[in-house]
């Protein structure tokens, strides 16, 4: 996986000042990504038990696979496994599941609550230990295409307002359900930054993002625990991790959000708040 050659097509770009939200750069951008960032994050979600059909799954989000050089971790956000637990209450059948890429199975998560390294709900996340030797179905190994991102340096770089992302998801609205198939699409999405806290960073509906925006905000749900990466000359850098969609406050009791030229945007939380050996720091 060679995000480096990526991030050198994208300074090009920039280099040349042509801008990344035009519907040509988009979309080369999206074809030279799609393959190379797929393989590090998939499909996660919540299903009644092991053997039902896809259009029982109850709620669905991203994972993202992350080798910090100590441990290969699976993140997603807090909300997703807030979620499960609450099912699972309800029902001690329902499992946390994992799709695995085009042509192979979806896999339940087994004991996630033993892999359990860190959770934290006001940062919206949560860590599991996940290695290669975990992807098995009944005591057999997965052949999958996934692969763990490779953090090379510590502690994980914070963006700036300005600076290029582009980030992978599968959208539920996306999702394919026929019979006992069911088919995920990932979309992967160039934005700027466009305002920086200190949890979280924003990717606003302004003119910087509105193309972007203007064919995917209906389709922003699923996309939570989404990676967001930072290409540099040096290479690919995670800088975040999506959190959910952002309601801007102007919009407050407005009947629909497409009032306001924020419907759509995201909220994503920082990835430097993960440690290497996969805790996570607080604010």
């Amino acid at each position: 996986m060679d995000l480096g050659n990526c991030s050198r097509d994208w300074t090009q770009m920039k280099t040349d000042k042509e801008d990344p939200s035009s519907s040509e750069n988009v979309q080369e951008f999206v074809e030279t990504l799609t393959d190379e960032m797929h393989a590090f994050c998939g499909p996660i979600f919540i299903a009644p038990g092991l053997f039902t059909y896809p259009e029982q799954m109850i709620d669905s989000g991203t994972f993202s696979l992350v080798d910090t050089g100590q441990r290969r971790l699976l993140v997603t956000c807090h909300h997703i496994w807030e979620a499960y637990l609450k099912f699972r209450s309800l029902n001690g059948d329902a499992v946390l599941c994992l799709a695995l890429g085009e042509g192979t199975p979806v896999i339940a998560f087994g004991s996630p609550e033993k892999q359990l390294i860190d959770v934290d709900s006001n940062l919206d996340l949560v860590v599991f230990d996940f290695e290669p030797s975990q992807i098995r179905v009944n005591n057999s190994a997965v052949n999958h295409k996934k692969a763990w991102f490779p953090v090379k340096d510590w502690p994980l770089l914070n963006v700036h307002d300005g600076d290029y992302v582009v980030l992978m998801g599968f959208p539920g609205k996306l999702i394919v359900k026929d019979g006992h198939t069911c088919s995920f699409s990932g979309q992967v999405l160039p934005f700027r930054v466009t305002g920086i806290g200190r949890e979280r960073f924003y990717l606003f509906n302004d003119p910087n993002n509105s193309e972007v925006f203007s064919y995917t905000k209906n389709e922003l749900g699923g996309q939570s625990g989404s990676p967001a990466f930072k290409l540099c000359d040096e290479g690919a850098r995670l800088v975040g991790f999506v959190k959910s969609g952002y309601k801007h406050p102007a919009t407050e009791g407005m009947a629909s959000d497409d009032s306001s030229i924020f419907s759509g945007s995201l909220l994503l939380t920082h990835a430097s708040f993960l440690r290497q050996d996969g805790t996570l720091s607080r604010p």
